[in-house]
């Protein structure tokens, strides 16, 4: 994981090209703490910070391909590039050519010798998380792309004066162009072609063109689990060790169990974050004395989770209240896990493919299902993704995320009847119930049968309640009396709103459009049905979140349904 950056623009001399792009590419040095490096072409500059994991000695970017003087610049993970150097050597023998010569064992420098060989083709050929910009030696043929989920950030700007631009992170785009949009997830860009989307599977078509017929699957789970493990065993690939983010619910449950088929977790550490005797801390204990992780906590307090908020709106780059909301205990543990550890393994993507939020609870049915979990999939990279990527990369930690594996995503969306996802408390099945059957016995009660809590309900209860009443107190009424005239595009509702939109200002000024606001004000608020269960001010209930492994609760959780029995605080 990395922060890159490209900048194309023939008017430029080389000396200016290049302080330029070092400017620049030093705004992601917290993504890249490693090292920095700059290649300077004809007309154009790739600037790299590195996190060293693949090959961290020889693994140096910007990479320079010597037969072709093609220079690439990538921030993510290729899971297949041992398969794609075969590949390359194999079609090369074919083709009666020298095979291709590799410096490094990096798994970047796969992509260079395919590209050569297929052009942009070769992006389909990626199996991975990934942002790459790769130049021609010309300064005018270039190819861009991004992965199909968007895990890995990328925007593109532009001048009528010819500039194009590329970076990881907003910050390094405001100011030096006249246009800049988000690169989209599963595409790439040439100036010949403009965006292609690349992945395109029968299941994602309806969200691709509404006016084809949705199709439902009618299949079960049997496949589910060994495709996921398969994909956590992929993400155990690091030269510099990697460790666990255990928040204590079902999903990153989920992960450590197969992990501990896969590796000795008694090397693994674990990370979980949250307030003394939290619903997250507590479960998340629980689980590392199972699997035997080397386990770390970081408890948090409210004055001081307020302090860093404007830290985290700089690095998260928006003001979507929802999204702060978990990003803020998100910075806590990134920071902890990457004193630790550049590599953490992660259960984001689960509620999107098995319907885990508590909004479902009152989808109508296997239509109303399968549209709505794909809705929020589709919207993974402004939400739950740019939170994971950009609180980890503020502190150097790459992120992984086995569920969103291009395999099991075709499995979930492609095969798996959307009725298995339904929520129907009658017949004993609560949010991702055929998830929680397939490791019936393999969890501890309690996290398996959790209540699903996000990351800013799971960390404390009563904590965002506690944060709003704080972001009320730091704006005057006068201030939020005009807070429409102030901020006319997406106008604040609450205080809390406005403290972030405020903060937000301070750095992206009229970038409004790379913010992504929720219909309503909150997840829930898109989907076609009407539920109670989420306001713009969240989660309504956070009470149900409680369980027995907390401190002086006492509870016992039902199977299947996820009820409470006889809850009850002691004193």
């Amino acid at each position: 994981m990395c922060g890159i950056f490209a900048l194309f623009d023939p008017s430029l001399p080389a000396a200016e090209l290049e302080a330029l792009t070092k400017k620049l590419t030093a705004l992601l040095a917290h993504r890249g703490p490693d090292e920095v490096g700059c290649h300077v072409g004809k007309g154009f500059g790739l600037g790299h910070a590195r996190l060293s994991i693949m090959d961290p000695k020889g693994g140096h970017q910007p990479l320079v391909h010597e037969p072709t003087a093609n220079a690439l610049v990538h921030n993510g993970e290729i899971y297949n590039h041992l398969d794609l150097r075969a590949q390359a050597v194999a079609t090369a023998e074919a083709r009666g050519e020298e095979a291709p010569m590799y410096k490094t064992s990096s798994d970047s420098e796969a992509i260079l010798p395919l590209y050569a060989m297929h052009g942009n083709d070769v992006v389909s050929m990626l199996d991975g998380m990934f942002a790459i910009v790769v130049a021609q030696p010309d300064g005018e043929t270039i190819l861009a792309a991004r992965d199909p989920c968007g895990i890995k950030p990328l925007y593109r700007g532009w001048s009528a004066s010819g500039r194009t631009l590329f970076a990881s992170e907003l910050k390094c785009i405001v100011g030096q162009c006249e246009q800049a949009e988000e690169f989209p997830a599963g595409h790439y860009w040439t100036p010949q072609t403009g965006y292609v989307r690349y992945f395109r599977p029968a299941w994602l078509e309806p969200n691709l063109d509404p006016s084809k017929a949705l199709v439902l699957p009618s299949g079960g789970t049997g496949k589910v689990r060994a495709i996921l493990k398969a994909a956590v065993q992929k993400r155990l690939m690091s030269d510099v060790g990697y460790g666990l983010l255990l928040s204590g619910g079902l999903d990153s449950a989920i992960v450590c169990k197969l992990m501990s088929e896969l590796t000795d977790m008694s090397k693994i550490k674990s990370f979980t974050v949250g307030m003394a005797n939290s619903p997250d801390i507590m479960a998340a204990r629980e689980i590392a004395k199972k699997f035997g992780t080397d386990h770390y906590e970081y408890l948090f307090t409210p004055d001081e989770a307020f302090a860093v908020v404007p830290k985290v709106i700089y690095h998260l780059e928006t003001y979507e209240p929802e999204l702060i909301r978990s990003s803020i205990p998100n910075y806590f543990l990134a920071r902890l896990a990457g004193s630790h550890t550049k590599v953490v393994i992660t259960g984001e993507g689960a509620d999107e493919l098995f319907a885990g939020y508590l909004y479902f609870r009152d989808c109508p049915g296997r239509e109303a299902m399968q549209r709505e979990t794909l809705r929020i999939w589709d919207h993974l990279h402004n939400v739950n993704l740019q939170r994971s990527d950009r609180m980890g990369m503020a502190h150097g930690l790459e992120a992984r995320v086995p569920f969103l594996d291009t395999t099991l995503l075709e499995e979930a969306y492609g095969h798996v009847d959307p009725a298995l996802k339904l929520h129907d408390p009658k017949e004993g099945r609560m949010e991702k119930w055929a998830l929680r059957k397939l490791f019936d016995g393999e969890l501890p009660h309690e996290v398996l049968w959790r209540t699903k809590a996000m990351q800013c309900e799971g960390v404390g209860t009563d904590w965002v309640s506690i944060l709003q009443g704080k972001c009320a107190d730091a704006v005057p009424d006068a201030d939020f009396a005009k807070a429409a005239e102030r901020f006319p595009v997406n106008p604040p509702h609450s205080k809390e709103e406005y403290y972030y939109r405020a903060l937000f200002n301070e750095h992206f000024e009229g970038m409004d459009k790379f913010v992504h606001v929720w219909k309503g004000g909150c997840r829930a608020g898109g989907a076609a049905w009407q539920s109670a269960m989420y306001t713009r001010a969240g989660l309504a209930d956070t009470q149900q979140l409680k369980h027995g492994l907390m401190e002086g609760v006492t509870v016992q959780t039902e199977a299947g349904t996820g009820r409470k029995r006889q809850l009850q605080e002691t004193a």
